[in-house]
């Protein structure tokens, strides 16, 4: 039997909050992620799933907060 792939989430941004997401993909390595993936990815690093130091876009000013 395999895994669940996961659970769909409808989430709404605001113009702001897309730029923001997008301002980080930006800045992203090659290949850079989807907005999905960059969600998902801002989310992991969040909740901890990466190092201290992952970049994390404040969503209302759109700055960088290491």
């Amino acid at each position: 039997m395999s895994e669940p792939s996961g659970t769909t989430l409808t989430v709404e941004f605001t113009a702001e909050q897309i730029e923001a997401i997008d301002q980080w993909i930006d800045r992203s390595q090659e290949p850079k992620p989807s907005r999905e993936e960059a969600v998902r990815q801002l989310v992991a690093g969040r909740l901890g799933a990466h190092g201290p130091n992952t970049m994390m876009p404040n969503f209302t000013t759109g700055r960088d907060i290491v």
